[in-house]
């Protein structure tokens, strides 16, 4: 059926003097669709209309004798912002979505579900919004059938906060597994707007967006130059609250007369790259997705060529010793993961220097165990790769003034880090 049919044969059932509601965007049409809401395999027609001042959902349904009206629901606001339909509970039934317009560029949230002969707007009280998405955002292949919803509430300028729900068994509830996939539209939306101007509001929603994509590191970094403004949005004291909360970071206890006031701390990140997870294993030769092996990596570029390289800290019983355990250097090349450097006895955090030997930043590691004194090493490039063994390398001179930055920065104690597994 298509929408002119629909139109024409909701319009008869109208009832006197009452006119059909229009949506404005894309295109100018009128409020209806059909498609089938209870799950039977006949369509039904939705429609909105406009009489003695106020909006009505009105739902027909077919029998043998032709259409009659199954519902009519009383709507709000002054008129429709958007008009959809997507399964959000059950595949083969498809929840009627209505934004009732109550301002400018606000509209009042509706989902109707079919129930007993009747249709009932599963929003309890009111939900705002200013822009929608409506889609599956499940990040397998073909998704799982589902949909959620993405609601963008207008801020200040062009700055929009964001969340996404999906419809559960007690009602709508955030659907935070599936911010991977979906935060990254909005990543690239303000990415976009920050091309254009630079505002701290936009950092911080840039940051709010990184963070729910698991890039700490990122955020970190969005953070502070939301920091940097005179007047930063949305406090000084927010932010300074999220940038806490971004890593409790394990500091150096014995700091053996060197000064690391100037460092910034960052914990490694949270979301899963199977690429990476891959190159790791093939790198190894064994099958760590079978073992209790845990991974913590952040993106760092060490040769300031502008593409970052990625430093993978590894801890389980196989790659972990008295003295530290294992890491790698990965750098992507061509679309695949190219092993730059590798490591033993490694102690998180791992210092990137701002100092270079042959244009790579310098490493600098904290070497205890085996009997030896403790100490900072220096882990300088030779040209081609890094030394593998921290513990044989010139230490760094108590009254040295270290700066630069402390990846891999995480408490092990508290944070359980990425669980290997190659799929």
């Amino acid at each position: 059926m298509d929408g002119k049919d629909a139109t024409s044969i909701f319009k008869r059932f109208l009832p006197p003097t009452a006119t059909m509601a229009h949506l404005a965007i894309p295109s100018p049409k009128p409020a209806v669709l059909s498609t089938d809401h209870d799950g039977d395999g006949v369509l039904e027609i939705a429609g909105i209309y406009y009489w003695r001042g106020e909006n009505y959902l009105m739902i027909l349904k077919q029998e043998p004798n032709g259409w009659y009206v199954a519902d009519t629901k009383k709507g709000k606001g002054y008129g429709i912002k958007s008009l959809g339909a997507a399964p959000l509970k059950n595949r083969n039934e498809y929840n009627i979505l209505v934004g009732w317009q109550v301002g400018s560029i606000w509209a009042d949230l509706s989902v109707y579900q079919w129930e007993n002969r009747g249709f009932k707007d599963l929003v309890k009280g009111h939900q705002y919004f200013s822009m929608i998405d409506v889609e599956d955002m499940d990040p397998g292949p073909e998704g799982d059938g589902l949909y959620e919803i993405a609601l963008w509430k207008h801020d200040t300028g062009l700055a929009f906060s964001v969340e996404v729900f999906r419809l559960g068994r007690e009602g709508f509830e955030r659907a935070r597994d599936v911010y991977p996939s979906y935060f990254k539209k909005v990543e690239q939306y303000y990415s976009a707007l920050l091309r254009e101007y630079d505002s701290s509001t936009y950092w911080y929603y840039l940051a709010d967006a990184q963070i729910k994509l698991g890039r700490k590191s990122e955020a970190h970094k969005s953070i502070a130059r939301a920091l940097a403004f005179e007047y930063p949005y949305p406090s000084r004291d927010e932010l300074m609250n999220i940038k806490r909360s971004l890593c409790e970071y394990k500091d150096f206890s014995n700091k053996k007369g060197i000064d690391f006031s100037s460092l910034t701390y960052v914990c490694s990140e949270t979301e899963r790259d199977l690429k990476l997870e891959a190159a790791i294993e093939g790198e190894y030769n064994f099958k760590l997705s079978e073992e209790n092996i845990r991974y913590y990596y952040n993106r760092i570029d060490l040769n300031n060529d502008g593409e970052q390289e990625v430093f993978v800290f590894l801890v389980g019983p196989l790659v972990c010793g008295t003295g530290g355990c294992s890491a790698v250097i990965l750098k992507e090349q061509e679309g695949a993961y190219q092993v730059l450097s590798r490591f033993s006895l490694v102690r998180n955090p791992v210092i990137v220097s701002n100092t270079t030997t042959k244009a790579y930043r310098d490493l600098i590691m904290y070497v205890t165990g085996g009997g030896m004194e403790d100490f900072f090493a220096q882990v300088k490039f030779d040209g081609k790769t890094y030394p593998l063994n921290p513990s044989v390398q010139p230490k760094v001179t108590p009254g040295t003034k270290v700066e630069g930055v402390a990846i891999v920065a995480d408490d092990l104690a508290k944070s359980k880090g990425i669980q290997l597994k190659v799929e």
